[in-house]
Parts: structure tokens; sequence; C-alpha cells
């Protein structure tokens, strides 16, 4: 046994989605304010004699970084509890921005993109601290709250960017920005309570993240994470470059409105899928998938710059649907005492598919043409699709990889075995002996 749940009152689930979800937007925010400069930034520097190389590498080490320490973070937190990891996070994040407004040189600035990303993670530590602390059956409708508030910081942030690089330079964009993640902080301070889980045997990152990889449904969820989160950004590098070609003169314009699309949607799909308590979220994996493979490969014949608008606006759908079905699965995969070192792991996984992506991408446009990373992006999903279809079972029995007795059956289950054995024992007081009932029963208690 890993660990046994303190004996604490029940905590306010849902104040504490509130205040999480608070803190996720303002990070999300304050990532999409930052990010869009940092190329700008490099130039303004003018240290670095190929810009474009530079700015691919600040987010190529940034994502790197974080692929390493994450999984670090994640069993910290199993440790000694999310919300501490949210504040560490936030804290860490306004530091590496606010010096960056301080930096001289292009190289200055990769380290504290590299530092950036090893020690931020806000909003996977949020994801672990509602994963660990909301109901099982109210987990969909929670992570998907949890998404739409993400979705909305991504739309929200490059026009609160805009109007600060206006009024006060780059530089003072970014000390504005540091002001954010440091409120999410103190938000987490003031706001969350977390119902903690004690562990009762010692233990070790690389023992941590050796359980997880071990368990053949996280290793299914994990492999299809990594393919389609390489398959979500390997347009990244080529998508610019299509709308360009399709709009002409109007290229700025359009772009900012095509790539604030996708977050539309999401933030608009994302509570309606919450809504459905009980789903099947291994079908709904399986069909996003298989959507999100039809919808990127429309992309890549599209012809005018409304299809493609109209292409990409519809693509979020099954992106929020995909989202909300992983983070499910993941968390009932396993017990509740570990969940933040499985989310650790799936967010460096996710990072890895983020340092991927864009390298696949740039490749395929560079040797094939911008479409050719659109069929690239539908290959990748329908990939993934095929290993969700093929490891449906082991995702629909979390039971079978260890984690027995927090699968999607349990809260179902646990009513009608409290009932027999209260009928059991009654009816054993009155002299009956155990019966095969009883001992079936049993049975199925320890199995599970």
């Amino acid at each position: 046994m890993i660990g046994t749940r303190v004996r604490i009152p029940r905590v306010r689930w849902k104040r504490n989605l509130l205040m999480v979800s608070i803190g996720c937007f303002v990070v999300q925010a304050s990532y999409t304010v930052v990010s869009p400069f940092l190329p700008i930034f490099v130039q303004q520097l003018g240290t670095a004699t190929d810009v474009s190389l530079w700015s691919g590498l600040l987010f190529s080490a940034s994502f790197l970084a974080s692929a390493i320490m994450a999984p670090v973070w994640g069993s910290l937190s199993d440790r000694y509890g999310k919300r501490i990891m949210l504040v560490r996070a936030g804290f860490a994040i306004a530091a590496t921005y606010a010096l960056t407004a301080l930096a001289t040189n292009h190289v200055q600035v990769l380290w504290l993109r590299v530092a950036n990303g090893a020690l931020s993670g806000y909003i996977p530590a949020a994801t672990m601290l509602v994963a660990a602390n909301t109901p099982d059956d109210e987990l969909g409708f929670a992570l998907g709250v949890l998404q739409t508030t993400v979705a909305v910081g991504t739309i929200t942030g490059p026009l609160f960017g805009g109007l600060m690089a206006e009024a006060f330079g780059v530089r003072g964009a970014f000390i504005g920005c540091a002001a954010l993640p440091a409120a999410a902080s103190v938000l987490a301070l003031a706001g969350i309570r977390e119902d903690r889980i004690r562990r009762t045997e010692p233990t070790s990152v690389l023992r941590d993240v050796a359980a997880v990889l071990s368990t053949p449904a996280l290793q299914a969820l994990f492999a299809i994470l990594l393919v389609t989160q390489a398959g979500a950004l390997i347009v990244q590098p080529t998508l610019p470059l299509l709308i360009t070609e399709l709009a002409g003169g109007n290229a700025p314009l359009a772009t900012g409105v095509v790539f604030s699309l996708f977050g539309v949607s999401t933030a608009l799909a994302a509570p309606i899928v919450a809504r459905r308590k009980n789903a099947n979220y291994t079908a709904m994996l399986v069909y996003s998938l298989l959507m999100s493979a039809l919808l990127s490969a429309l992309q890549g014949v599209a012809r005018s710059i409304a299809g493609l608008g109209a292409l990409r606006f519809v693509f979020g759908v099954p992106g929020a649907a995909l989202s909300v079905a992983i983070n499910v699965l993941v968390a009932r995969s396993v017990t509740p005492e570990t969940r933040g070192r499985a989310f650790g792991v799936m967010s460096g996984v996710s990072s890895g598919g983020a340092v991927l992506g864009p390298l696949i991408g740039g490749v395929l446009g560079g040797r094939l043409g911008v479409r050719s990373s659109f069929f690239g992006c539908a290959s990748l999903y329908a990939a993934a699709a095929a290993v969700a279809a093929v490891s449906r079972r082991l995702m629909t029995d979390p039971g079978a990889d260890g984690a027995r007795g927090h699968g999607e059956r349990r809260g179902q289950r646990h009513d009608q075995d409290r009932d027999r054995d209260r009928d059991q024992d009654r009816d054993q007081g009155q002299g009956q002996g155990p019966t095969a009932s009883r001992d079936g029963n049993a049975m199925e208690k320890a199995h599970t």
C-alpha cells in the first residue's frame, strides 16, 4: 500500500476549482502575452545573427526543460501537496519573466527560458490538484471547466500583450506580466484547501516514474498524448505561411483571427463536454481523434482563408473533447494518492510532444511544402486513434493496471456493496453462516 488518507474534513472542491481556474486563466494569459514577443525581443537586442534560429531555440529549450522536470514536480506533489507546487510555479514564472525584461543578450534570454521551463508548471499542478481533490463522478466537469479557463486565457493574452507592448514596450510588457503569475500564487495560498494524502512508504522520483510507466493503461494514454501533442504543434511553423498564401495583403490580421478561432471554439466546447457526467471517455477519445484527423486533412486542402478559418474553428471541438477524455482517463487509471506523479509524467510527455511537433512540421514544410504538415498532423491523429481503439479495454478497466477500486464503476458499486454487507451482517447475526454469496463478495472486494 502506498499511502492512506488523512482523516480531515472533506474539502469544498467547487471552491478549489474556482480558485484554480482563476489562477490558470491568469497564468495562461501571461504566457500568451510573453510568447509572441520573444522573437521581437531577440531582434531588438541585436546580439543574435540568426533571429529565427534563436527564436526556435527559446521555445524548444523551455519545452525540453519542462519535459525533464515535470515528473520530478509531480512526484514531489504527492509527498508535499499540490497547492505548494502551485505557489512555487507561480512565483518561479514571475521571477523568470521579470528577469527576462532585464536581459541584455539572447544567451541570457535562452537560459531564462530554460529556467522557466524547469521551474514552472502551474497549469499541470492545477490539473493534479483538481484530479486529486474532486469526486470521481465530477472529474469530467471539473477538468472541462479548467480547460475552458485556459482557452480563454489563450485568447485574451495576446490582446493584453499588444496593448501593454504598445504602451510600455516589450520590456514593460514582460515586467507587467510578472505580476500575473505572482498573483495566482497568492490566490492559491489564500483560497485553496487541499485534501492531503499521507504517504506511508518512502520512495524516489525514479521509482515513482517507473511505477507510472509500468501501468499498461498509462502507457497507452501517454503514447496517444505524445503523438497528439506533436500533431497539434506540427503545423505551428507552417500555419502562418499558409495563411499568408491564402490571405495575401491581409495576412497579419488574418493570422491573428485564424489563430484565435481554435481557442474560441475550445472555450465554447469544453463546458458542453464537461456537462456529460458518466460519459464513455474511451469512446470520446477514439472519436475525437478520428474527427481531428479528418479536420486536419481538410485544412491541408483549404483554398480560401474563410474555409481555413472555419475548419480551425471546428477543429477546436474535438480538441476540447480529447483533452478532457485523456485527463479523466489518466486520473481514473491511478489511485488518488498517486495522481500527482501520474500527471507529472503526463506533463513531461506533453512537453516532449511540444518539442517534436514543430521540428517535424518544419522539416515537412521545408521539403514537401507548407500543406504537407497538415497531412502529417492527420496521420499522427489517425495513428493515435488506432492505438486508442486497440487499447480501449485497458482504459475502460483501470483496475487492470493496479488502480483497482478507483475505476469508473466504483461509485456505482459502492452503495450496492455497502447494502449487501449490511444485509449479510444482519443475517449472520441471526444465526446464519457465511454463504456462497458472501464469500463471492469478499473475493470481489479483495480483488478490487
